[in-house]
């Protein structure tokens, strides 16, 4: 049995009482209940809609000198940076992936990569760095500092 239905066995004759009570059952006179069933209370002072604020975008795939590594493959394939600049590899698939340079010595390795890790760069040399992933060598990708 699952950890999670265990704690769902544990509770249950804890909410029983409340759910019982509280899921608009009664016949009490009030506000009519919503598509969930629940009651809402009449809230006169609240604006008709209320707009969310909308969540920046800090974790974009778009992110500038960001490669996102997601279904095996590295995007973009290619990134172009200045000299000096930080890149970054995300990891968005659900298994294991590196970023390794093909250079000998290696200019770059990111060690394996699991769901979500991430590892940075800085390039400090104009050039282009070929890199791959050690664990599918079918993953390629390029990195041209200018």
């Amino acid at each position: 049995m699952s950890t999670a239905r265990r704690f769902l066995l544990l509770l249950a004759p804890l909410l029983a009482p409340l759910l019982a009570a509280g899921c608009g059952a009664g016949t009490t006179p009030g506000p009519a209940p919503t598509a969930a069933g629940h009651a809402m209370p009449d809230m006169p002072d609240m604006p008709a809609h209320a707009a969310r604020p909308e969540k920046p975008a800090t974790d974009s795939p778009a992110k500038a000198n960001t490669v996102v590594i997601d279904n095996f493959t590295f995007a973009p394939v290619e990134l172009t940076v200045p000299v000096g600049a930080e890149v970054t590899w995300v990891n968005r698939d659900d298994v294991p992936h590196t970023a390794t340079s093909t250079a000998k010595p290696k200019a770059f390795d990111s060690g394996a990569l699991d769901t979500d890790q991430t590892f940075s760069h800085v390039f400090k040399t104009p050039g282009e760095y070929e890199y791959f992933c050690a664990v599918h060598p079918m993953m390629t990708g390029r990195i041209v500092v200018k």
